[in-house]
C-alpha cells in the first residue's frame, strides 16, 4: 500500500501559476509525515542562479532575474544545489515539519520518462543525504520522500514516493488536493536556558566551532530526556490522539470561541538539570574553560489533527534542538577571527541570532528566521522569505519581539555573582523573563582551584586514616 498525501486545493492553484510552455520549475514540498500519510503545508519553488554566481550557502543566493527560477531541461538540474537549498530552508521550519520531497512543473510528465525520473530520484536522494548528515537540524526526518510531477499542458499530475533508506524504487502515491483545509493544533512554549558546559582539558585546544558542537550534543541529551507537559498533562510515549487532550475541561471552555480557528495549546518543557546517578559515580576532573548558555528560547510547533501525544512531544523537542543548532551553526559561520588561547578569567560574550516568526496565512503554521543584534532591515528579511520560500509577505506579518535583545552588562553582573558563589550548591543564576538567548564563553580557573582543594582534603583524610 502506497502513501496517501493530503494537500489543500490552493497548492494546486499555485502549481498552475508556475507553468511555462518551454521550461521547468522545480521546488520543495514541506509538510508533516505520520505512518502512511503525509500532510503538505507549503510548496516553494527553488530560485536558481547561474553556476558562476552560486555559493555554498543558499541564504546568500538571490536570483537577479525571474527567469532564473526556471531551467530549460530536467537534465540540467544541479542535484547538489537542490540538496543544499533543502538544508538551508530546514532551519526555517518548525519542529515536526520537514522537507518531504520535491515537485517539478513542466510541459511533460517527468515521472513517466525513465531518464528524467532517474534525475529526480538522484535529487531526492541528495536531499536525504544532506539532511541526514545533521541530525540536530533534520531530527527524525522521514526516509520515504515524495516526488510530484505537474504537466502544464494537460493540467494533470503524478505523484510517487521513494524509500531513501531501502530499495530506492519509485512507488505510486495517492496525492489528494482537498477543498477542506486540514485542522492543526498549535503549541507554544518558552524554554529557560541556564546551563554551564565544562570544557575539559582535551577539548580546550579545539576550535570554537567544535566546542559549540559539543554544547549542541550535550543539549540534545538533556532535551531528549525532558518531560513535555501539554495543557497540564505530562506526555509520555503515548499513542493517545491529541484530540483526547482537547476534551479536557480547560479547553471545553474555549470551544465555542475556537470553532472557526485552529487550536492553541500551552506546553511546558521540564529539562533535567543534572543526570540522575549514584554518588559513587561522581568524579572530579580538571576543566580548562566553560561555556555558559543563558536566556530564553521561544518554541512554536504545529501538529495535524490526527497526531498523537507522542508525536507532539517529539515535535516540541525537535523544534528546540533545531533552533539551538541553527543559531550556533549560523553563529560560528560568521566568526571571522577564531578565539584561541583564552586568558585566565577572560570572559567573552557571544550573541547568536534571535528567532523571529512568520505565520503562514492559510494555516497559522509558524516559520522562522534569525536576526542578529543590531539588524533592523525588515526588507532583507522579507526578501529572504520571498527568495527561499516563495512567500509574499509584508512587514506587519513578522513577529520580531518574542525574543528580546539582551543587555550585556546584566550578563556580566550575573556571571560575576555566579563565580563568587560557585561552591554553593543551592545558588542559581536567574535570567530575567525578557532576555534573549545568548552564550557566555569564559575561562573558569576557579574550577581547577576547587578540584585541587577537594583532592587535597581527600588525601589528608586518607593519610590520617592509614
Amino acid at each position: 500500500m502506497g502513501r496517501t498525501v493530503y494537500a489543500e486545493e490552493r497548492l494546486l492553484n499555485y502549481l498552475e501559476t508556475l507553468g511555462k510552455p518551454d521550461a521547468y520549475s522545480v521546488g520543495l514540498i514541506f509538510g508533516q509525515s505520520s505512518d502512511q500519510k503525509d500532510y503538505v503545508v507549503h510548496l516553494a519553488r527553488i530560485p536558481f542562479v547561474p553556476a558562476a554566481d552560486a555559493v555554498e550557502d543558499s541564504f546568500h543566493s538571490h536570483p537577479t532575474n525571474p527567469e532564473d527560477n526556471y531551467i530549460k531541461s530536467i537534465k540540467d538540474l544541479d542535484v547538489f544545489y537542490v540538496a543544499d537549498h533543502a538544508k538551508t530552508v530546514t532551519r526555517m521550519l518548525p519542529g515536526g515539519i520537514w522537507v518531504l520531497g520535491m515537485f517539478v512543473v513542466g510541459p511533460e510528465d517527468c515521472l513517466t520518462d525513465n531518464s528524467l525520473s532517474q534525475k529526480l530520484k538522484s535529487a531526492v536522494m541528495a536531499i536525504h543525504k544532506s539532511l541526514d548528515s545533521n541530525v540536530h537540524l533534520s531530527g527524525n526526518s522521514p526516509h520515504e520522500k515524495l516526488i510530484l510531477s505537474f504537466n502544464t499542458l494537460t493540467k494533470k499530475y503524478i505523484s510517487k514516493s521513494i524509500d531513501t533508506a531501502a530499495d530506492g524504487f519509485l512507488k505510486p502515491a495517492d496525492w489528494r488536493f482537498a477543498k477542506k483545509p486540514t485542522k492543526w493544533y498549535h503549541f507554544e512554549t518558552i524554554v529557560d536556558l541556564n546551563t554551564l558546559c565544562p570544557i575539559f582539558e582535551e577539548e580546550n585546544l579545539l576550535s570554537l566551532k567544535k566546542q559549540l558542537q559539543i554544547v549542541i550534543r550535550k543539549y540534545a541529551e538533556m532535551i531528549n530526556k525532558a518531560v513535555i507537559v501539554i495543557e497540564g498533562e505530562a506526555v509520555t510515549n503515548s499513542s493517545n490522539p491529541l484530540e483526547s487532550i482537547m476534551e479536557d475541561d480547560k479547553t471545553k471552555k474555549n470551544k465555542q470561541e475556537e470553532d472557526e480557528n485552529d487550536k492553541l495549546l500551552q506546553v511546558g518543557v521540564y529539562i533535567p538539570y543534572w543526570p540522575v546517578g549514584k554518588q559513587e559515580d561522581i568524579k572530579s576532573t580538571i576543566c580548562e574553560a566553560s561555556i555558559k548558555v543563558m536566556g530564553q528560547l521561544v518554541s512554536r510547533v504545529s501538529l495535524h489533527e490526527k497526531s498523537t501525544c507522542e508525536e507532539a512531544a517529539n515535535a516540541v523537542k525537535q523544534d528546540i534542538l533545531r533552533s539551538i543548532a541553527s543559531r550556533l551553526e549560523l553563529h560560528w559561520d560568521t566568526i571571522i577571527v577564531e578565539e584561541n588561547g583564552f586568558q585566565e578569567e577572560n570572559v567573552t560574550l557571544h550573541e547568536p541570532p534571535r528567532r523571529i516568526f512568520l505565520q503562514l496565512p492559510q494555516n497559522r503554521i509558524s516559520l522562522s528566521d534569525y536576526l542578529y543584534p543590531g539588524e533592523v532591515d525588515e526588507s532583507m528579511i522579507i526578501d529572504l522569505f520571498k527568495t527561499l520560500l516563495d512567500l509574499e509577505i509584508s512587514e506587519n506579518q513578522l513577529q520580531k519581539d518574542l525574543e528580546k535583545q539582551i543587555d550585556p552588562t546584566d550578563l556580566y553582573k550575573q556571571n560575576k555573582v555566579s563565580n563568587e558563589n560557585w561552591n554553593a550548591a543551592e545558588t542559581e543564576t536567574k535570567v530575567e523573563s525578557d532576555k534573549s538567548w545568548n552564550i557566555i564563553i569564559y575561562v573558569s580557573a576557579l574550577l581547577t582551584v576547587i578540584c585541587a582543594i577537594i583532592l587535597g582534603i581527600l588525601l589528608y583524610f586518607f593519610q590520617k586514616k592509614n
